[in-house]
């Protein structure tokens, strides 16, 4: 006989339900208890994913105009000491008093080199410390260097004092250069970061124009008084400090260092989403490959190729652009001792520097980063001998904008051409030897042009120098540099 067992029913689950105040609910019938809550387990999120989730906020707004001003001051400084070392070294005894030319080239371009010099010191030591101390202490250490610096050159009694208190300022600057964009690039949100680093430099000519006005304002329209206009300069620096100290750590130290509390507080007020510590994953520390394996196999060409187009590039930059003022009166075409001349030709060089940087940014994503980087470069060269070599009024101006339209174009596409070179392991170490590189040649570029000038006697050697790298540099990347438009990052 089989025995057919109890039946076992359960109540099903009724679906009117009611809602308490409290947001809560129970069911309608109260002899019907409530399922069990579900338990959500939410997963590790890293740095990454909550910046790309939080997208763009008004905090991004904030610190790319604070970091932007910054850069701004950052050219502003650099090209300063070309506008103004005339008159200072006239003072010194190193120009001409009459036609501002130099009577001691060595001298004039190691002063011009001394800010270039401080920065490569500031680079190496501030952008190592940041790693290992936090972003946010050596951001507002950088400017303040700075600014203090900037404002004792006004005391400067001689050529070794003046280049001592320029190094020294570089010093400061050097660490805005690597810090600055390291981290604005650590706030924005992934599918927005190549936009606004881009952007990032948009503010570099605005500092070459706003070293124009001031070198105006002080030295033309006061009659020479560049210690005062040192003391100015410091004031806008102390004012990028104050705006700096409004800006937190970067969430992704905090988070490399196991601080996941303040690495969530901090992406709390970026992202402008809740984040807590326990879904925040810590950022992995990746170990930088070493040098020598950039100079083998296949990375070997990538390498040649990186270290010959940032040669180009600084040379024809910091040679050109440090020296311009004389370089314009070595023409003898112009009257340039007339300074309203010379401020109209400056501004249009700075000018001409903004359309070939858009020009740029619009060409890498459509055409390629190598393409257009190779055309600027050898369009470049090209345009530089045009102006090395001009005999006439127009010539001199067509020159001078080509030059500094593709120029300052193929600085917006080396960056993400060279960040694109390398495969992961090696990205920071070969965007390393670039930079090191770039700001050795840097400070050699107006040291190379003072040489060619004092052996030459003239303008002509020394600009057809930068217009031959130019085009070497071009060419290099044109024939041995590969495309990386669309490669996925290895």
């Amino acid at each position: 006989m089989r025995v057919t067992p109890p039946s076992l029913s359960f109540p099903r689950r009724r679906l009117d339900i009611w809602p308490l105040h409290s947001g809560r609910f129970l069911p309608a019938n109260p002899h019907i208890l409530p399922c069990a809550p579900r338990v959500v387990v939410t997963a590790t999120r890293t740095v990454e994913d909550v910046l790309r989730g939080g997208g763009f906020t008004s905090f991004h707004r904030r610190v790319v105009l604070i970091t932007g001003f910054a850069w701004t001051f950052v050219a502003f400084e650099i090209i300063l000491i070309s506008l103004v070392l005339p008159v200072i070294g006239a003072e010194f005894g190193i120009v001409d008093p009459t036609t501002f030319t130099p009577t001691d080239p060595f001298q004039y371009g190691a002063v011009a080199s001394a800010t270039l010099v401080g920065s490569l010191v500031g680079s190496l030591t501030l952008g190592r410390l940041s790693d290992a101390r936090g972003r946010r202490f050596l951001f507002q250490a950088s400017v303040v260097s700075y600014s203090i610096f900037t404002a004792l050159t006004a005391l400067s009694i001689n050529v070794p004092s003046l280049f001592v208190l320029r190094m020294l300022a570089g010093v400061g600057l050097g660490g805005l250069l690597v810090i600055d964009p390291a981290i604005l690039s650590e706030y924005l949100p992934p599918q927005h970061r190549g936009r606004y680093m881009v952007l990032l430099d948009f503010f570099w000519p605005a500092g070459f124009l706003v070293a124009i006005a001031f070198w105006y304002v002080f030295v033309v329209g006061l009659g020479g008084a560049w210690r005062l206009l040192f003391l100015a300069a410091s004031f806008p620096a102390f004012i990028a400090f104050l705006f700096r100290r409004t800006i937190p750590e970067s969430p992704f130290y905090l988070a490399r260092q196991g601080r996941l509390e303040e690495a969530s507080n901090v992406l709390r007020q970026v992202a402008r989403t809740d984040v807590s510590s326990s879904q925040l994953a810590a950022e992995p520390t990746i170990p930088r490959a070493p040098v020598s394996d950039l100079f083998r196999g296949e990375l070997l060409r990538r390498t040649t190729v990186t270290i010959g187009v940032w040669i180009a590039l600084n040379f024809s930059y910091y040679g050109l652009f440090l020296w311009l003022p004389p370089a314009l009166a070595g023409f003898g075409i112009v009257d340039f001792g007339n300074p309203n001349t010379l401020a109209l030709f400056l501004v249009f060089s700075a000018v001409a520097q903004f359309p070939g940087y858009a020009a740029s940014f619009l060409l890498v994503d459509r055409w390629g980063r190598k393409r257009t980087l190779a055309l600027f470069l050898i369009l470049g060269g090209f345009s530089g001998y045009v102006f090395a070599t001009a005999r006439d009024f127009w010539t001199l101006v067509v020159g001078l904008f080509f030059v500094s339209f593709f120029n300052l174009g193929a600085w917006g596409a080396v960056y993400p051409y060279t960040s694109e070179l390398f495969p992961t392991q090696y990205r920071a170490t070969g965007f390393g030897l670039a930079e090191g590189v770039g700001k050795v040649t840097a400070v050699l570029a107006p040291l190379a042009f003072a040489a060619l000038y004092a052996t030459t006697g003239g303008v002509l050697w020394p600009l057809t120098s930068v217009a031959i790298l130019m085009l070497i540099g071009g060419l290099i990347a044109g024939f041995f540099g590969p495309e990386t438009k669309g490669a996925s990052f290895t």
